[in-house]
């Protein structure tokens, strides 16, 4: 790594770090003036943050099933995203609680249920999620020096068993923490929806991390061809089939038009949220979807950090389109705060990120 790019990465860290503070302070002004759309805003950020680290996961386990030279030079910001990925769940610990603390429209059915739905066995299955999350971690970590060669790792199931296990549990979450906040909604396909957008999320900040730190999509992997083209290639796929799943679950819903279902989406056809379609439709998949279809693009770094940009926020705002509109209308404040926590939250996350990822680049062995 250059010493140019060096500098510039830590730029990135300490304007990063400085944003979140003053996003923090802000923040801080704007709960003292009104708390009530705290909750669901605490939320999202949240969930917006994990979602990187739960890509980089998914990526991480992928390569350890598969091997391929598409992780060069994303290695250590894989890694470094499934470092955080526990430690971020943490901050998720309050949620169940926030409502009744400041909420004037508790966003969760779980404190009048009973039973599978109730708080007590989410907060059981909180720490579940929590300690899956970990020991992913541990497992990831401890033959983290041999991923150019998966097949000699010491712990050569940690790939595969990783996949099912996490799978399972992103199923389950995504049911508890996201599906719940629209009570009598159920999708079968939405947690699979949901994790599709984590992986575009957690790749496009892997590639943004490596081209910021340096990494060049020009250089040929051990097969002869461009990394470039290799991280175009696995960003498509992932973006393709985010938008196939997403698709076909509206597309079976509307056709269907049972009310129970289609008011999910109706609501968030609703207020300002009509934006958000048109907005993920352009930017979140035409837009990336065209450009990754030419080679030059995969092939510039300019190119390269365009599409990852685009599919990083576009999955930021799918996120907002989740959760926010099940609290309903939220006040000029609530928006405000949205904006000063995400701020918050994202700028101490690419901080910490971008240190921990360089601490882990180094030469694969």
């Amino acid at each position: 790594m250059s010493r140019s790019n060096n500098l510039y990465s830590g730029r990135i860290g300490r304007f990063a770090r400085w944003a979140a503070v003053l996003a923090g302070v802000v923040a801080l002004g704007l709960i003292w003036i009104d708390q009530s759309d705290f909750p669901v805003a605490y939320r999202f950020v949240v969930f917006a943050v994990l979602a990187p680290p739960v890509g980089c996961l998914t990526f991480t386990l992928i390569h350890r099933m598969t091997g391929g030279q598409w992780a060069i030079g994303l290695r250590p910001f894989l890694l470094a995203g499934v470092s955080f990925l526990p430690w971020i769940w943490l901050f998720a610990l309050p949620i169940p609680f926030l409502p009744l603390l400041f909420g004037r429209r508790p966003p969760l059915q779980h404190s009048v249920a009973h039973g599978y739905e109730s708080l007590p066995m989410v907060v059981v299955r909180m720490w579940i999620y929590g300690a899956v999350f970990f020991a992913l971690r541990r497992a990831v970590a401890r033959d983290a020096g041999r991923d150019s060669l998966p097949a000699q790792n010491r712990r050569p199931w940690v790939g595969p068993a990783g996949m099912i296990v996490l799978v399972f549990t992103l199923t389950l979450l995504a049911d508890d923490w996201i599906a719940s906040l629209d009570p009598g909604w159920h999708s079968t396909g939405f947690a699979f929806v949901w994790i599709t957008g984590q992986a575009v999320a957690g790749l496009s900040l892997a590639i943004l991390g490596g081209l910021a730190e340096g990494e060049h999509p020009t250089p040929e992997g051990s097969v002869g061809q461009p990394l470039g083209i290799d991280w175009g290639n696995l960003l498509l796929a992932s973006l393709l089939s985010w938008c196939y799943v997403s698709f076909a679950q509206f597309l079976i819903i509307w056709a269907g038009n049972l009310p129970a279902e289609t008011m999910w989406f109706t609501r968030r056809m609703d207020g300002p949220w009509f934006l958000a379609l048109p907005l993920l439709t352009v930017f979140g998949f035409l837009v990336p979807f065209l450009l990754l279809l030419s080679r030059r693009c995969k092939a510039s770094t300019g190119g390269l950090a365009l599409v990852a940009g685009m599919l990083l926020l576009s999955q930021v705002l799918f996120t907002a389109w989740l959760i926010l509109p099940s609290a309903g209308h939220l006040s000029p404040t609530g928006w405000l705060l949205v904006f000063a926590l995400l701020v918050a939250g994202g700028g101490s996350f690419a901080d910490r990120f971008w240190a921990m990822a360089r601490d882990l680049r180094r030469p694969l062995p």
